[in-house]
């Protein structure tokens, strides 16, 4: 069965929701630190853990000495930056470390960094004594607009994206704008192609969005693409729904993402998911706006020798159903279909397609 949505978003419309606590998420800016102090406050947690990578540690002399009921004891458990420290041995390594130093049901996992930090983090918590209270502090464009907000967290498994995980919310998104100043221009365009994503699904500001230089982003800019992933998860946190449609591009990206690292030239997730809007674009018979992204970010040509990789990671998504490939595509903006099924004959054809044009 194909579903159909089409969205009618207003930035206006309040987009925070209730989770575990009585707060709600995200909280931009100071008044983050504010409601966060609050939230350590209430949770009084017995043991306090950080958890980063080896670079997103340089943001604790900034993030720490802004939060005046963060436990000074705390412990920080740090791991390798990038898509390997999302595996099954690290998250064991990570457990284990936990309960070496006796954290219980009332610690708190407090994760600051991109993406990766996010999803392992909050998997680790989630699943730890069968769940502990936690909290997502962004450092990345990437995660700010996606990785953070939503409450779906997981690791990666036999080469392939995100296999095991949880649906699980944060007690707390806190957003600081601050952490972006360092962040390496390929990690802007990371962030930017979601942004791109929530434009095509919304129907607004897609010109306006693929126009400005990912640097030159506000923080309203980053606020309205929040408000509007937020506003699916209230509706459908499972993902039994609508929140399928965020999932756009990202069953070609997803593969393409895996692929590519396991080749040994790996990209970052939102260089993956620009390629597959390219190839929803082309499937769901938009090829002007799939000209628009290309101007923008060009189709990366795929090589004959991937496209049966590539198709066999695709067949492994987790949207699948009764062994078919499953896609999101798009009617027009803000009309989305889902649940749509793909064969391999129509998804290499538009592969070869993109190939031509470039």
């Amino acid at each position: 069965m194909v579903c159909e949505l089409e969205f009618k978003y207003s930035a206006q419309k309040p987009y925070f929701w209730s989770v575990k606590t009585t707060h709600s998420y995200p909280f931009f800016g100071s008044d983050g630190y504010d409601s966060m102090d609050q939230l350590l406050q209430e949770l009084a947690p017995s043991k306090t853990f950080i958890l980063v990578d080896s670079n997103t540690a340089n943001c604790l002399p900034v993030f720490v000495p802004k939060l005046a009921n963060l436990d000074a004891e705390f412990e920080v458990l740090e791991v390798s930056p990038g898509e390997e420290s999302k595996s099954l041995e690290i998250a064991a390594n990570l457990w284990s470390v936990l309960l070496e130093y006796g954290a219980d049901r009332n610690s708190l996992i407090i994760n600051v960094g991109g993406g990766v930090i996010c999803d392992l983090g909050a998997f680790i918590a989630s699943t730890y004594k069968r769940g502990i209270p936690f909290v997502n502090v962004p450092t990345s464009l990437l995660a700010m607009v996606d990785a953070s907000v939503g409450g779906k967290n997981g690791i990666n498994f036999e080469g392939l994206k995100n296999q095991l995980g949880t649906f699980t919310q944060p007690n707390f998104v806190l957003v600081d704008p601050d952490f972006l100043a360092s962040l390496p221009q390929k990690e802007w365009e990371s962030g930017h192609a979601e942004m791109l994503k929530h434009a095509l699904l919304s129907g607004t500001r897609w010109a306006e969005l693929l126009a400005l230089e990912p640097t030159a982003l506000t923080l309203n800019d980053i606020e309205q693409s929040v408000a509007f992933k937020a506003d699916i998860v209230r509706e459908d946190f499972k993902e039994n729904g609508k929140r399928k449609t965020l999932n756009l591009g990202h069953t070609t990206g997803h593969a393409w993402e895996s692929y590519s690292a396991a080749s040994g030239n790996p990209c970052t997730h939102g260089a993956a998911v620009i390629q597959g809007l390219h190839v929803a674009l082309i499937l769901s018979g938009l090829q002007n706006e799939q000209s628009e992204l290309a101007q923008r970010y060009p189709w990366q040509v795929v090589q004959e020798e991937a496209l049966q990789p590539l198709w066999e990671r695709q067949l492994q998504d987790k949207k699948n159903t009764n062994g078919e490939v499953r896609y999101v595509l798009l009617e027009r903006f803000g009309r989305s279909v889902w649940d749509v099924e793909i064969t391999l004959e129509r998804w290499t054809a538009a592969v070869l397609a993109l190939n031509s044009a470039s």
